[in-house]
């Protein structure tokens, strides 16, 4: 159902005010993702949408893509810039209602090899991002996010993730050293913590269990205590030249490839 916006007085355009400098939708729980990509996926997932809204430059775009249940509001190009408070070059967004975030039962198989990845504290939205791509491509079964990690449904990380948010079981929890202490004593996993050490197992000389997560810990310091207490091991990629660290999305890609491997 289309209809046509003429003014940025109207009522239908609030959920899409200002997004740059204010961050409300979360209580409210919704999200709002944009680009052509994401905005597709979000339409093809089970998610209940609230309503499109898409510049008139994008319209002939992403036409064979919106559904016919689905409220859509088209307005001028300038128009839109003025409402979302930047360059709306993207033309296009969607506004929807967050999942239900899903419990261990859901999104984990009762037995049989498993990937799992955990995020410590990962605050930078672009390395969570990442991680949820990377986490969708080398088949892992669900990300459980601790306290202090990005919002999953941010727009940052909807747009690097390119929308695979929307499909991935992702949990999130207060307490993530709770939730690995269950994954290894109850459902036979090994945690499996990626770090920073030279007394820690080289990556290249492990063999994972069939069941296994993977801890990425924060960008400046790395796993926490609490988070280090529950590992079954620590693991290393070895680095030459003086290089000291990656990044947790790169990280996160070597760690998948080589679960996959081995």
């Amino acid at each position: 159902m289309y209809e046509r916006i003429e003014t940025l007085d109207d009522p239908r355009l609030d959920v899409f005010r200002s997004l740059k400098t204010r961050n409300n939708l979360r209580d409210a729980r919704l999200f709002v993702a944009e680009g052509v990509t994401v905005v597709e996926r979000v339409l093809r997932s089970s998610l209940k949408v609230q309503c499109v809204l898409v510049s008139d430059r994008k319209l002939a775009t992403c036409k064979p893509f919106l559904r016919d249940d689905v409220t859509v509001l088209s307005l001028r190009s300038e128009l839109a810039d003025d409402l979302v408070g930047f360059s709306f070059h993207c033309g296009v967004m969607v506004c929807a209602v967050r999942p239900d975030v899903p419990n261990l039962d859901q999104c984990i198989p009762s037995n049989g090899a498993s990937l799992i990845l955990a995020a410590d504290r990962v605050v930078d939205p672009e390395n969570l991002g990442g991680l949820v791509r990377i986490g969708s491509a080398f088949g892992a079964d669900g990300i459980i996010l601790g306290k202090g990690t990005a919002d999953p449904f941010s727009r940052r990380v909807l747009r690097v993730s390119m929308g695979n948010v929307v499909f991935m079981p992702i949990l999130e929890t207060e307490n993530l050293p709770s939730v690995l202490s269950e994954l290894r004593q109850d459902r036979n996993f090994e945690i499996c913590g990626t770090v920073l050490d030279d007394k820690a197992i080289q990556l290249s000389t492990f063999q994972f269990s069939k069941r296994t997560v993977l801890a990425f810990g924060n960008e400046y310091d790395g796993l926490s205590d609490e988070v280090s207490s529950t590992l079954s091991h620590c693991l290393t990629i070895p680095m030459l030249n003086g290089t000291d660290s990656l990044n947790v999305a790169i990280s996160a890609g070597i760690f998948c490839h080589q679960y996959r491997n081995r």
